[in-house]
């Protein structure tokens, strides 16, 4: 059975806490949709390479492009595409989806299909082309911090080109229909683009049952790896008209054939790996991507799933709480956000919180809590004991 197919009962809390240094220091972390904590594996993988280039095989060349191989086969996994050459790495979500506004092949008077709940990777790399290619930026507006599929296709006009969506809302916790807006997409002969960084590692996306045509993401949050690093995915509908807007000497078939300027570029989006990459951001990524797949997306994603409806359950049945995240499981993923109907400081509370070595977030008024699959019942009603006592 190979690593793509396995399928496991997921590892008891007690085991799969082992790995995570930060338990032991008595730390609550419970805010995985900002940063997440890197494992013993992770950081083991980050300094045994480290060790190589300080005193060992110091020009590890082989080594790290075994590393890079592993990793990007486990991403394939991790997305469902069998195509490898169609994944670049990048440094994170708005490096990828820059890359992806700028190669597209649009034209005067295109329409890009955002909304307004969108985190700002997910618009400022559109916005920067908008006037410079004469385009024009449409905003959906969200219900209730939902962006159903019907309100999608309401706001798409004649001049719609792309579409491009989180697979789940940074702050509402709103998991897209990735499946649902793919099929319109090809129907409507759109192109879709899926800022994946707060879906990715807690629920499954594919790739090519989705219909998903380019997909970026940053590994620092559900993906459990090292910032700055991340990667694209372009299918071969974007591929075949694609401008390569970044390239460098490793962006051609023989790249040590140095003096040899006229050579093809690599297949597939191969060709926008410029340079030398981040070896230690890959390096920490394949050791999470093998954890993570070893385990299983689908029972991470259950996992989480149990934790976030027990949340869900704590602060609706408080009246000193209104929730924002939907009470439908089908539309959330990790993140519950919610806000107290008394007025309260946010910022202190996080403050306070810390203080107790308890991680959440507060993002625009309302208090955000991302756990994994590693936290327990226990740790969530700590917390929200904790938020109680201080209203």
């Amino acid at each position: 059975m190979t690593e793509k197919t396995k399928s496991v009962q997921i590892l008891s809390p007690e085991h799969c806490r082992q790995k995570y240094a930060h338990i032991k220091d008595g730390i609550t972390y419970l805010n995985h949709a900002s940063v997440s904590p890197l494992s013993d594996d992770v950081k083991s993988a980050i300094t045994g390479f480290l060790e190589q280039r300080n005193r060992t095989k110091i020009e590890n060349l082989e080594e790290g492009v075994e590393i890079l191989e592993n990793c990007r086969t486990r991403i394939s996994h991790l997305i469902h595409t069998p195509k490898t050459e169609n994944i670049a790495f990048t440094r994170n979500t708005s490096d990828g989806i820059s890359l992806v506004a700028e190669g597209l092949p649009l034209k005067e008077g295109d329409e890009i299909l955002l909304n307004s709940m969108e985190f700002p990777s997910n618009v400022h790399p559109w916005r920067s082309i908008e006037k410079r290619k004469n385009l024009k930026i449409r905003y959906a507006e969200p219900v209730h911090g939902t962006l159903p599929v019907e309100l999608i296709k309401k706001n798409i006009t004649h001049q719609t080109r792309v579409i491009s969506v989180s697979a789940v809302q940074f702050l509402s916790g709103y998991k897209s229909d990735l499946a649902e807006i793919g099929r319109l997409c090809r129907e409507k002969e759109l192109f879709f683009v899926v800022d994946g960084i707060q879906g990715l590692g807690v629920t499954d996306i594919d790739v090519e049952g989705m219909n998903i045509d380019a997909l970026a993401t940053g590994g620092h949050k559900w993906l459990m790896s090292p910032l700055g690093i991340g990667f694209l995915y372009l299918n071969e509908r974007i591929l075949e008209n694609f401008t390569p807007v970044r390239t460098g000497w490793f962006s051609v078939e023989e790249p040590w054939d140095l003096l040899n300027y006229d050579q093809p570029w690599l297949n597939g989006a191969l060709r926008l790996e410029d340079g030398t990459p981040n070896m230690l951001g890959i390096a920490g990524m394949n050791a999470s991507l093998e954890n993570l797949l070893h385990i299983g997306i689908g029972n991470i994603s259950a996992r989480v799933q149990k934790l976030t409806g027990f949340l869900v359950d704590l602060i609706q049945n408080d009246s000193r709480f209104n929730l924002y995240t939907s009470s439908d499981s089908k539309m959330r993923a990790g993140i519950v956000t919610f806000s107290t109907k008394a007025e309260v400081d946010g910022d202190k509370l996080i403050g306070e919180l810390k203080n107790e070595k308890i991680s959440i977030s507060h993002r625009q008024g309302f208090l955000r809590i991302a756990p994994h699959y590693y936290n327990t019942h226990e740790e969530l009603q700590h917390v929200f004991e904790e938020i109680c006592s201080r209203l």
